[in-house]
């Protein structure tokens, strides 16, 4: 059963059983307000004729039409129910008194009685007439009921016909309301379908009702669709960016492979080479197998950075780790002047030893494409609620339009291509390990200008933001030669 159906079914059954109860209150509440409004009248009737035309129980003064109510029936009876007398209206009928009423007379109660006299039905009111020796007879007043069991029927079908008529309306207007409101969720289901059959997740619900809770669920099914779109076009990238990987892996791979399997060809040659040509296959071998060491690492630390799980961040001191950097710096044996410039108790939100990496290879990169006459600096600032780590160069520069490119994997420039190491990932394995660290690396270059490549990071909250003052800034210079 759709869900149009049940709420149907359940409004009908709840809307039936409230006319139901609604019907039987109401016709309960006439049936006793008229039966009080009678009773209240024939006693009302019983006490006039006691004080207007009783004088005792043999000589009784009956009402006329004119004096009395219309089609009220009087009656006399002695103390053990003999009829003594009745009004003419009665003709040849009595008006009855049951043995049960009888005997609650007798004990001094007036009572209430519904009878038939003649075929129709009549509510007689029995009260007994005391004297000072007891009970000495009894009065009866009646009148007819018909009429108010009439109008109770009427009521009553008027009930019956009416509860049914407006059940069924009610139920026909009730299919058509939840056929309404279920409309939006009905044309969910089928633009979530077409989605899935056609994989186009760009696609969104069109809703312009109030924001109830079909409202609501089409904005929460659309914020539904944006993020499955968003997760479907990473996917996508990441696959492409796969599929990339390991093309350009493959392609870095082969000329390797290529020059160990020809060197391992000369060396199986018979007769054998020269030994002067033995030792410089040799020594191939050694340097392409090095080389192939270098990538294959380089390219774990690749994937480790990218796929790896977020890097617990804590807060890291510049202080100490440019210190050490300084110290590490010495072993890239460079050429060129090497200054290092930062505001001290300066500290940012990150990995220690994750900073530390991506800070040598941009400081590996600065050393290799500068000359000797120039010169590298690592300096650090803070900017608001974030620190800038910055790297700068006076070498060779790059590209305007290679700029956009030098943190794809396995990408290099001329200057690149035409020197000596590297395969385009050291940049890639920066931008990742800094990403890892919720920052951003950007760059900035002209050719034969230098590059600046400025690390973001997010400043410790609870460091102390420090005004810039001359002598908190430290500046080393070291100056190298190969």
């Amino acid at each position: 059963m759709s869900i149009r159906s049940r709420l149907t079914v359940f409004y009908s059954v709840i809307l039936c059983v409230s006319l139901g109860v609604f019907g039987v209150v109401l016709y309960l509440t006439m049936a006793h307000s008229t039966r009080t409004f009678m009773e209240n009248t024939l006693a009302a009737e019983m006490q006039r004729l006691n004080e207007n035309h009783v004088q005792s129980l043999a000589y009784i003064q009956w009402p006329n039409p004119t004096t009395g109510m219309d089609n009220t029936y009087w009656q006399a009876c002695d103390s053990k129910g003999n009829v003594m007398g009745r009004t003419d209206n009665l003709k040849d009928h009595n008006l009855p008194l049951s043995d049960d009423g009888l005997r609650q007379i007798q004990n001094g109660q007036a009572i209430y009685e519904v009878a038939q006299v003649d075929s129709a039905s009549m509510l007689v009111y029995s009260q007994p007439v005391n004297s000072e020796n007891g009970i000495i007879g009894i009065l009866q007043v009646a009148r007819s009921v018909a009429e108010q069991e009439q109008a109770l029927a009427t009521l009553q079908t008027a009930l019956v016909v009416g509860g049914m008529l407006t059940l069924i309306l009610a139920t026909g207007g009730g299919w058509l309301m939840a056929g309404m409101s279920l409309r939006p969720i009905d044309h969910l289901t089928r633009t979530a379908q077409q989605i899935g059959n056609e994989r186009n997740f760009d696609r969104r619900v069109k809703y312009h009702g109030p924001q109830d809770e079909v409202g609501r669920l089409a904005t929460t099914f659309n914020g539904m669709l944006a993020a499955l779109e968003s997760a479907y076009q990473h996917v996508t990238q990441a696959l492409e960016a796969q599929r990339s990987f390991i093309a350009d892996a493959s392609h870095e791979l082969r000329t390797p492979l290529a020059t160990l399997r020809g060197n391992i060809a000369l060396l199986q040659r018979e007769p054998p080479i020269a030994p002067d040509d033995r030792k410089a296959v040799l020594s191939d071998i050694v340097d392409e197998n090095e080389r192939m060491i270098r990538l294959v690492n380089d390219l774990m630390t690749l994937a480790r950075a990218e796929y790896a799980p977020d890097v617990k961040l804590e807060s890291v001191s510049l202080d100490s780790l440019f210190a050490e950097i300084e110290r590490q710096a010495r072993g890239l044996h460079p050429s060129c002047t090497f200054r290092v410039g930062y505001l001290t108790n300066l500290q940012v939100k990150a990995n220690r030893d994750t900073l530390k990496q991506v800070l040598l290879i941009l400081l590996d990169n600065a050393f290799k494409f500068t000359p000797a006459h120039g010169q590298v600096e690592l300096c650090a600032e803070q900017c608001g609620n974030h620190v800038q780590i910055r790297v700068r160069d006076t070498g060779v520069g790059i590209n305007h339009e290679n700029v956009a490119h030098i943190f794809q994997r396995f990408y290099r420039v001329e200057q690149a291509r035409n020197g000596t190491g590297g395969y385009g990932l050291g940049l890639a394995i920066a931008k990742a390990l800094v990403e890892k660290q919720q920052g951003t690396i950007q760059a900035e270059s002209r050719s034969g200008f230098g590059s600046t490549f400025t690390v973001t990071l997010y400043g410790d909250e609870t460091m102390t933001p420090t005004a810039y003052q001359p002598q908190d800034h430290l500046v080393r210079t070291y100056s190298y030669a190969k």
